[in-house]
């Protein structure tokens, strides 16, 4: 699955959640709150999982807003783990997965043209014996606001991991919301798309066009070769990861296993752009953005 860097690609940002519930399942408020409440917070586009379920959200689209539908589906784990949670997006038929293998429950959401993300590993106490025999996803959820509740709404190690041994994979902040309030605009993505059209939202999910926040602004991500001295004196070229930034305490630039970089905004300053060479076999480096609140921003890594 190709990905590209957004800070690099021609289009709009629009922001977006890709996983959220109403009274169809488990959720608080009606498909028509739960798409108002969005669109009313300037969001472009909402995906609507309910669990199990798929309903027709036509007339919840409007103009500068996208109503896209879905599901969350529930494989069983053969690995013996828990249940696995897929959010499947844009599909428009139910997907009984009670007895399909989870690679099978992956398959039958893209037989539909739709898009599978592995939910909140933290929270299903997912380890890489239950993640990496998966195939077919295109992201794991690196926070997921409603796992909150139990303390585990964050899976960057469980991303990392798969992009140490499974390959490229995108990073998604997403709400789950359930309530009315408690779970909603507390993760979302900004994803760089030609237009708000259902087709160029989902290639541009698809090709890791986005990138995650809980409010911290990535304003740019970019690689050029530089040349750098090594300890023998002896000059030699290679990439360097620059980033810039709404003002930052914290940049992370991470690599995978022992590889990256933490820089810290000295006391009453703020971190606005970082770099980073790429001296260390480094296979990705994805960026992560902390502000003063303690809200973080996620890139989506960038492959070498």
């Amino acid at each position: 699955m190709p990905h590209v860097n957004p800070f690099q690609q021609p289009g709009q940002w629009y922001r977006g959640n890709t996983h959220s519930h109403s009274t169809v399942s488990d959720g608080q408020v009606s498909l028509e709150e739960r798409f108002g409440m969005y669109r009313d917070a300037g969001y472009g586009f909402l995906v609507i999982t309910d669990h199990h379920q798929v309903s027709d959200v036509t007339p919840y689209s409007s103009e500068g807003f996208l109503a896209i539908s879905g599901s969350e589906v529930h494989p069983p784990n053969p690995y013996g783990g828990d249940r696995y949670h897929f959010v499947a997006i844009n599909i428009h038929e139910a997907i009984p997965a009670d007895d399909l293998h989870p690679n099978e429950a992956i398959a039958a959401i893209g037989e539909q043209g739709g898009l599978a993300v592995v939910c909140h590993p933290y929270w299903c106490g997912h380890t890489l014996n239950d993640l990496a025999p998966l195939r077919g996803y295109f992201a794991v959820e690196v926070f997921n606001a409603t796992c909150d509740g139990i303390g585990k709404a964050y899976g960057e190690a469980h991303w990392d991991e798969l992009l140490d041994v499974a390959g490229p994979v995108s990073g998604i902040a997403a709400d789950d919301s359930h309530h009315a309030s408690r779970d909603v605009f507390r993760g979302w993505l900004q994803v760089k798309a030609r237009e708000l059209s259902v087709a160029a939202i989902q290639e541009a999910l698809r090709t890791g066009s986005f990138y995650s926040t809980q409010g911290p602004e990535i304003l740019d991500l970019a690689v050029a070769e530089k040349e750098f001295t090594n300890a023998k004196g002896e000059a030699h070229r290679a990439p360097e990861v620059r980033v810039k930034c709404s003002p930052a305490q914290r940049i992370v630039f991470k690599g995978q296993r022992s590889r990256g970089r933490s820089l810290s905004a000295a006391n009453g300053e703020a971190l606005t752009e970082a770099a980073y060479p790429v001296l260390r076999g480094e296979k990705y480096v994805r960026v992560e953005i902390t502000d003063a609140e303690g809200k973080r921003a996620w890139s989506n890594p960038l492959y070498f």
